[in-house]
């Protein structure tokens, strides 16, 4: 009997002892994983904060990228405001070490882009931070000039011309109805600061190529093509060997055509209706019609032949043509630019509108026939460089640059030349004249678009 009772109480110890022992197991696994979680947190927490302090410390350098790219640009001596990279066919960035006594190194590239700059920082340390960013210049403190005239003629002041700012002319005004309030500068030996044409004709030349290449597209078309609510573009790159018409003719509300859309065609491209479009590219050998109430923003328009905006269209961005229409109650505006010139040989931009248009003008053609031509009803707030005679009859709130004015004679009588009859005043605010890169004393810039990855 006693010896049943021991094996009773070896028993029940034994167990209690087994029960033990998987209690320490279970307390002791427990604990180690929560040991375990507790060290994963905290390196995945160490980890997290590395990574987020290099990641702040690659934008600082992509950043310092930018700002070097800019340096270069205005103040070393080697590079200069026609240093590149590259351009659309071939680019080269160039590695820098942006902070002294570290090892970050930042990617940098500058090339042309439609009288414009296209620069673009990158890191090369992981986690990797880019800049893209496509800058403009500011008007530098030397060409802060309301109108600057160099001529075979003295600048004949008509009836009804009014000039006000600063004015620099080579010879003394002849006044013929027309006032000047303001100061006046007759020099002789003024000349027109030269422009560095190669940030358009460099963009001219990819559109060619693009005009060229149907390889490049993700979608090649064979014959007239309609786009509208009901039949809308599905691709992002469209070459269309014919014609092209992008048109919403319902007036109930504004179609969105799309975004980031770069369509070409072999022939003529027209957009119109309550259509609005932005960030596009419009590429053609034809002409090119934006009419209606379409607003395209942001956008880059190149023709062959020509460019016509009408009706109550609203259009922001860049276009060039050999010829360039504004007319009817049409609106430029965010400081778009107009450029005729090389290759161009031949340029007309003329101004028949009813609303202020708030753009830069450029036309360096020089043969018989170019012009810009700004009507009674227009105006414009900018900057006007030209190579091209100007016939100015409106209004003109900016700083013109030019060879001389004309006014068609009545007459045979071809001394009927260097006529004004139009306004020329300073702008409301210097702020709003933001310039394409063609000079190369530019020495400040305004970012057009800022995108980071």
């Amino acid at each position: 009997m006693s010896s049943a009772k021991n094996k009773l109480k070896y028993r029940r110890s034994h167990t209690s002892k087994g029960i033990a022992m998987i209690y320490v197991i279970a307390i002791t696994g427990i604990v180690s994983l929560l040991i375990g979680l507790m060290m994963t947190q905290y390196l995945m927490h160490t980890y997290s904060i590395r990574s987020s302090i290099q990641k702040t410390q690659n934008f600082y350098t992509a950043e310092a990228g930018f700002k070097k790219a800019l340096y270069y640009l205005t103040s070393d001596p080697e590079k200069g405001m026609e240093w590149r990279t590259g351009d659309c066919f071939e680019d080269e960035p160039i590695i820098e070490k942006i902070f002294f006594g570290c090892d970050d190194e930042v990617q940098i590239s500058v090339t042309d882009n439609c009288g414009c700059l296209k620069i673009i920082s990158q890191t090369k340390k992981t986690p990797g931070k880019k800049i893209e960013a496509t800058v403009a210049g500011l008007l530098p403190d030397k060409l802060k000039t309301n109108l600057f005239v160099v001529a075979k003629k003295p600048l004949i002041l008509n009836g009804g011309t009014w000039l006000e700012g600063v004015i620099k002319l080579n010879h003394e005004p002849i006044f013929q109805g027309g006032g000047i309030d303001g100061i006046l500068e007759t020099n002789s030996t003024l000349s027109l600061t030269p422009v560095l044409s190669k940030t358009f004709v460099n963009s001219i030349h990819y559109f060619r190529y693009l005009l060229s290449t149907p390889g490049f597209f993700t979608s090649e078309l064979f014959a007239p093509q309609v786009f509208s609510p009901e039949n809308p573009l599905k691709a992002k790159k469209i070459f269309v060997n014919d014609a092209v018409l992008i048109e919403n003719s319902i007036y109930d509300s504004l179609w969105h055509a799309g975004d980031n859309i770069i369509i070409a065609s072999t022939a003529d491209i027209q957009i119109s209706g309550l259509t609005g479009m932005k960030e596009i590219t419009v590429l053609a050998i034809g002409k090119i019609k934006l009419l209606d109430n379409i607003d395209i923003k942001s956008s880059k328009i190149y023709s062959e032949s020509g460019i016509e905006i009408a009706e109550q269209a609203n259009f922001t961005g860049v276009l060039i043509a050999p010829e360039i229409k504004i007319v009817e109650k049409a609106r430029l505006s965010e400081s778009t630019i107009l450029y005729c010139g090389p290759p161009f040989k031949h340029g007309t931009i003329i101004f028949n509108n009813e609303l202020p248009c708030f753009c830069n003008v450029i036309n360096l053609c020089t043969d018989e026939g170019s012009s810009i031509s700004i009507d009674v009803e227009s105006e414009i707030n900018g900057f006007i460089y030209s190579r091209a005679p100007i016939t100015h009859r409106g209004k003109i709130q900016g700083f013109v640059f030019c060879d001389g004015f004309f006014e068609e004679p009545i007459t045979q009588d071809t001394s009927n030349t260097n006529i004004l009859s139009g306004v020329i005043k300073p702008p409301d605010s210097i702020k709003t004249i933001i310039i394409p890169m063609i000079f190369k004393n530019i020495q400040d810039f305004s970012i057009l678009n800022w995108q980071e990855f």
